[in-house]
């Protein structure tokens, strides 16, 4: 008699009878979602750069500090399968694609430029040189595949429907199919095509049709290919003078405004121009990535058929996204 009281007693608190018994412990999933990498993760490392933010302006934080260009989205897409160890547990193998590519964009050290003092370029060997800022494109799409550990706590169960919320983290490898990093240098005395000042201000970095680049010889890079570089006197690249007298024949090909200046609008460069000047750099990429998860979940099951949840946490970056599951097979006990 006290038990069946009791029952009555747990039933009234969660609004109805309490599901008993089996439950579907297999289920497939799909989920997706927004990736974000923080700006101000960047802002520490660099005085100008480009992110993802999926809006079209940088807004007065980005514009105080160094963030010029935020085209575009970054996001995940993914499956999964998912074994109910108990209610409270799941285990989630799944594969996936990881989109992160911010919009090209000029990135400049913070000791190349200080923030506190410059206002506009002082040239090379200055703690205000936007010379010294890189060309850079970011392409790090890539599958992943990956395993979760996830652990909610009930918040309301009938015979209907299963309310939970939780938490949990996991691990997993990223395989590279994008093109990974490339920077090419902006080059010394920076400016655009009839407009040598045109690039003097942090702010002018946004736009590539004032601070455009441009082929230079750089003396730390063979550009030819020759095997020789400065100070050796036998053989040298051409300079900036000759590309643009011999109509810009570059060491790694013509570039095709017939000068030392890439084709450029202002949110973009021409990449054969760029790699005419055979000075982009590509290491500083891996062919494959650690993901690691951390996350917190909310999960609604309908008739233990259908579920749908809501999660948000770490994964490389922040991201916030949910999904959908079908649940089936039976084999769940409750303990």
């Amino acid at each position: 008699m006290i038990e069946d009281e009791d029952d009555e007693f747990e039933d009234e608190l969660s609004g109805g009878p309490a599901k008993r018994g089996d439950f579907n412990a297999n289920a497939i999933g799909l989920r997706g979602g927004i990736h974000l990498i923080p700006s101000y993760f960047l802002n520490a490392a660099l005085a100008s750069y480009g992110n993802s933010l999926c809006r079209d302006k940088p807004g007065n934080w980005g514009e105080q500090n160094g963030l010029v260009k935020v085209d575009g989205c970054n996001f995940y897409v993914g499956g999964d399968y998912i074994r109910r160890v108990t209610r409270a547990f799941d285990v989630s193998v799944g594969v996936g694609y990881l989109h992160i590519q911010p919009p090209d964009s000029l990135w400049l050290d913070n000791d190349e430029w200080d923030r506190d003092s410059c206002t506009v370029d002082e040239g090379s060997g200055s703690s205000c040189n936007l010379g010294a800022a890189d060309y850079t494109e970011i392409d790090l799409r890539m599958f992943t595949a990956e395993v979760n550990f996830i652990g909610r706590g009930t918040l309301y169960r009938n015979s209907d429907v299963e309310v939970q919320l939780g938490g949990g983290g996991g691990v997993g490898i990223g395989v590279l199919i994008g093109d990974g990093v490339r920077r090419t240098p902006l080059g010394p005395n920076p400016g655009s095509p009839g407009d040598a000042g045109s690039c003097q201000t942090l702010a002018d970095t946004a736009d590539f049709r004032k601070c455009t680049p441009r082929y230079y010889n750089d003396v730390g890079i063979d550009q030819d290919g020759d095997g020789m570089r400065e100070p050796n006197d036998d053989h040298i690249d051409p300079s900036t003078a000759e590309v643009d007298g011999n109509g810009g024949n570059a060491p790694g090909g013509r570039i095709s405004t017939g000068s030392s200046f890439a084709r450029c609008s202002r949110d973009k460069c021409d990449g054969g121009d760029l790699g005419a000047f055979n000075a982009t750099e590509t290491n500083g990429t891996w062919p494959v990535y650690p993901v690691i998860n951390l996350f917190g979940s909310f999960r609604v099951i309908i008739k233990d058929s259908f579920g749908i949840s809501i999660e948000g946490g770490i994964k490389d970056g922040f991201f916030f996204g949910g999904g959908m599951q079908y649940y089936f097979g039976g084999g769940g006990k409750d303990k």
